[in-house]
């Protein structure tokens, strides 16, 4: 399939009539590149502005060592067809995380897809919830046997993040940048796979010119030795096999390793340096579904390249050429060559390399991203055409009957909230069934007493109302309801508890607000969870003398969503005492904070 570059992949909408899906305000078509790799970015950021997109790029990045390769840039900002104030919040917010509701509404407002890469699950698992574009999940390649699939199946941390992408069903994409990466993926990803092929900037104008030689040195890339154990293992494994050549390894390094050798992290123009003197590269990799960029550089460079077979380079063009090693023993003795200035040898590597860098050659790749990226949009297009309207959104307000005045209270604060800001939002309002314990003919009396009394208050409050009993739950059962449910959570503990509603455990709400705070058991996250605080008790420091008196239990939902407290000694506590994380826990104060603030908190965690 062709497709006419010189205009938009969504130019057949009419241009005056506004996108109005997802909230978009126009029909210009955008992209959050949700990625901060340098060499990536030079090479897709322009491609996709090619094909008619207009790009974002994220301008915070975590500051781990796994984005040693990342750069912020903010070339593309002028491009976009954004208002300043908006692009502001893009630009300050950290996409990674995962930005406030806020952010969100204005990604929503512009943009048809996100690129992006799996790091923080719980940040991948809010994108998947708040973005209601394409989500492109773009990937390079495992090494070894590690597939994709099985970083989502087998590493608990990542449950939640493939839960969460099978919720989204067709509108996630696995954007592999190479052909082969789904070859050994789960069905599922299978199905959705788009192949983006990744190349390289300035790949077509290679200067043989560049290298120079003369550093009788071999340049060996091995970033982050004393930090990755991975990485470890090879720089060993190298320095074994050549032991007694003369060698500089490159790469940043994250903790310092003791050997001379190392150079470290270097600025751009020094890396290029040694490309241009140093004698030879050399390249380990085997594997067969990841490639790294510097061995494409050394190429570009024009600089000698050893590498070893059975890798990428021999899929795209290298099982033929002479810098290739089938063993150990022949890569020491074509090192050797190279490094004692064997001039035939040397023009031999230097003139049949290139080949490599066809791969990654725009106008070699560029009929596979326009079919990749027409294919999405195609399925995009037929889903707006079947999309329903939206129901209003349901919130369970669950509590006990001795807090039943101010769940009440906070219901109906936030109905008279969301009325305000014209969210659609109901409230069904769960009050746990009171004890009342029937036995002998005085206490029958004032358990049906009670029982009447209870059902005229229930009868009496102007919400739809539920009655419900904490069920417990074993973890097996549990676990097995999270995953028919779609759900990837790690749970604590062999007993949880769920609200038996007698109808479906409030399974029709989107969020269970808790009100209170004090439970026997952890809650089973079926749903997204806030926990509204009442009052912390001031007894939790020491052990109860009364074993009636429970102590404070409030720390005891798996990854909750919110936590809402009234007060600051109510936080300090939530924080020293329970270990829960500050960030998930926000002050409300009657009177004093904004009047939307308890609607803020439940929005976000919607």
């Amino acid at each position: 399939m062709t497709m006419n570059l010189s205009r938009s992949p969504l130019s057949d909408r009419p241009t005056d009539v506004p996108l109005k899906r997802n909230g978009r305000v126009d029909s210009i078509p955008r992209i959050m590149w949700i990625l901060n790799h340098t060499a990536a970015r030079k090479f897709e950021v322009p491609i996709l502005r090619e094909l008619g997109y207009e790009v974002f790029t994220p301008k915070i990045y975590p500051n781990d060592a796994n984005f040693r390769s990342a750069s912020v840039d903010y070339s593309e900002d002028s491009n976009l067809t954004v208002p300043e104030d908006d692009l502001s919040i893009l630009n300050n917010s950290d996409w990674y995380a995962g930005p406030d509701r806020r952010a969100w509404e204005i990604a929503n407002k512009y943009f048809d897809m996100a690129f992006f890469i799996l790091f923080d699950p719980k940040g991948v698992e809010t994108m998947c919830r708040r973005f209601n574009g394409e989500l492109l999940w773009r990937t390079y390649g495992l090494a070894g046997e590690n597939t994709y699939s099985s970083v989502l199946e087998s590493h608990p941390q990542y449950r939640r993040a493939k839960a969460a992408f099978r919720r989204v069903g067709a509108r996630f994409w696995f954007a592999e940048g190479y052909p082969n990466l789904h070859e050994v993926e789960s069905s599922w990803i299978q199905r959705q796979t788009v192949y983006l092929p990744l190349g390289m900037a300035d790949a077509s104008k290679a200067a043989q010119n560049e290298w120079v030689g003369g550093d009788k040195r071999m340049l060996f890339v091995c970033p982050d030795i004393g930090f990755n154990p991975a990485y470890a293992e090879i720089y060993h494994e190298f320095k074994k096999q050549f032991k007694g050549f003369p060698y500089a390894v490159g790469g940043a390094q994250s903790v310092k390793v003791g050997d001379p050798h190392i150079l470290g992290y270097l600025p751009l123009e020094e890396h290029r340096k040694n490309m241009q003197r140093m004698q030879v590269m050399f390249y380990h990799s085997r594997e067969p579904r990841h490639i790294h960029y510097h061995p494409f550089e050394a190429v570009k460079a024009g600089m000698p390249l050893v590498f070893m077979a059975g890798g990428m380079l021999d899929r795209i063009g290298g099982q033929r050429l002479p810098g290739r090693a089938k063993s150990w023993d022949e890569a020491r003795r074509k090192v050797r060559r190279l490094l004692d200035g064997d001039l035939a040898f040397i023009s031999d590597v230097r003139s049949t390399q290139p080949v490599l860098l066809e791969a990654m050659k725009v106008e070699n790749l560029r009929a596979s991203w326009t079919e990749g990226m027409h294919s999405i949009e195609l399925a995009s297009s037929r889903r707006r055409h079947q999309e329903r309207v939206v129901e209003s959104r349901r919130i369970a307000v669950l509590v006990s009957h001795g807090n039943m005045q101010e769940a009440l209270s906070i219901s109906r604060e936030l109905i008279s909230q969301s009325k305000d800001a014209g969210e659609s939002l109901r409230v069904v309002f769960g009050v746990e069934r009171p004890p009342i314990k029937i036995g002998g003919k005085q206490k029958n009396k004032a358990a049906k007493k009670a029982a009447a009394a209870f059902t005229k208050e229930m009868d009496a409050i102007d919400l739809p109302t539920r009655v419900f009993q904490w069920k417990e739950v074993s973890r097996v059962a549990a676990e097995r309801a999270l995953t028919y449910a779609g759900i990837g959570r790690v749970l604590d503990g062999n007993v949880l508890l769920a609200p038996d509603d007698q109808i479906n455990f409030f399974q029709d709400c989107d969020l269970w607000i808790l009100v209170g705070g004090q439970m026997p058991a952890p809650v089973l996250p079926m749903k997204p969870i806030v926990v509204v605080v009442t009052g912390y008790p001031k007894t939790y420091l020491r052990p109860p003398k009364n074993e009636d008196v429970k102590p404070a239990r409030l720390g005891i939902i798996p990854g909750p969503e919110a936590v809402v407290a009234s007060d600051e000694y109510t936080i300090f506590r939530l924080t020293n005492m329970e270990g829960l994380d500050p960030a998930i826990i926000h002050l409300v104060k009657d009177g004093e904070s904004p009047r939307r603030s308890l609607l803020d908190v439940v929005l976000e965690c919607l």
